[in-house]
């Protein structure tokens, strides 16, 4: 398993080199609204990922996998972080929230999505679904800060994409979360997660407005969860144009637990 996971974290590294490029990629005519695809293999056909293994005693509770988490030195990002930024909200949520990694402000204060880009994905689940923080649950694909200069943790700017090693120490990580929420509904916030969770190597653009089933079976046949792929908050920051198909990606969310109440 660890030889695959390797193998996974070799074909990944190509794509993250161009994560900014690729949220800015033109949105192709009409896209947003499209009706939900059965699974990414309809749209990419990506080789099916392996599912990650934990390589501590599989955890009794989520406390007991936040302990975890705040103890693991398994990359340099547990050495160099001031706070592991596990996740928030409710371990009985229909859906998951998961993007890149914490910033600095998510490194201070140990939670994801607390700056400029927590406070738009918070107006966004008010307006869009009806849905508080509290009701969602947030988290990313690497709980430690990823810093181009571990030197500097006070320093603002000093953000960077995880490498696909790191991914591949924290992934077993996200998917334990899951299995304890048991969600309906993933959203992939950016083209890192996305591309991570759904073992694609198309940008975000050309992979939302649609939905998909998780390719890794956490709870066995027949109870699959959806994947609901849309735009980081940060990128409706820089480019507010994309707050349109962002809207559209909630909708579809919106239809899909609508359904499966």
């Amino acid at each position: 398993m660890r030889r695959e996971l390797a193998e996974a974290a070799v074909d990944l590294a190509a794509y993250l080199k161009g994560l900014d490029d690729s949220l800015a990629e033109p949105v192709p005519g009409g896209a947003a609204g499209a009706a939900p695809a059965p699974s990414l293999a309809a749209a990419s056909s990506p080789a099916r990922p392996p599912e990650p293994a934990m390589r501590e005693e599989r955890p009794a509770d989520m406390d007991a996998l936040a302990a975890q988490v705040r103890g693991c030195r398994k990359c340099g990002l547990g050495h160099a972080r001031l706070k592991a930024v596990f996740g928030v909200g409710s371990c009985k949520a229909r859906v998951v929230f998961v993007g890149e990694g914490p910033g600095f402000q998510e490194d201070h204060q140990g939670e994801p999505f607390v700056g400029r880009s927590g406070q738009l994905l918070d107006k966004i689940l008010e307006t869009v679904l009806g849905l508080k923080r509290a009701d969602v649950y947030i988290a990313n694909i690497v709980k430690c800060h990823p810093m181009k200069n571990p030197e500097t943790p006070e320093a603002h700017g000093n953000d960077r994409p995880p490498t696909p090693e790191e991914i591949s120490a924290c992934r077993p990580y996200l998917d334990e979360q899951l299995r304890f929420i048991r969600p309906a509904c993933i959203v992939t916030l950016g083209s890192v997660a996305t591309k991570v969770l759904l073992g694609t190597e198309k940008g975000i653009s050309l992979v939302r407005g649609r939905a998909y089933d998780y390719p890794v079976e956490l709870f066995g046949p027949g109870h699959p969860i959806k994947v609901v792929p849309t735009y980081h908050p940060a990128a409706l920051l820089r480019n507010p144009n994309l707050k349109r198909d962002t809207w559209e990606d909630m909708k579809l969310l919106k239809s899909l637990l609508d359904a499966a109440k």
